[in-house]
């Protein structure tokens, strides 16, 4: 994997885990709300997990915004 996209992956975990955060969801909540564990949810927030584009509008659903916001800014 390319240093820019692992910077890209790490960028929406970042995006992830502050909104997660600032409405009070815990990652166990998230997992289980994007059909998925709440380790790969850890993975995904760190950057350590390639997140699927399905998985990716799973947590906009969950997280009460859009794909289009995880992704707003990622690629110039």
């Amino acid at each position: 994997m390319s240093n820019k996209i692992e910077t890209i992956y790490a960028a929406i975990g970042i995006r992830v885990r502050f909104i997660r955060e600032a409405i009070g969801m815990t990652q166990e909540d998230l997992a289980k709300a994007i059909g998925q564990t709440r380790t790969t949810l850890v993975n995904f927030e760190n950057g350590k997990q390639r997140c699927m584009l399905h998985n990716i509008e799973a947590m906009a659903k969950a997280l009460n915004t859009t794909p289009k916001h995880l992704l707003r800014g990622l690629w110039t």
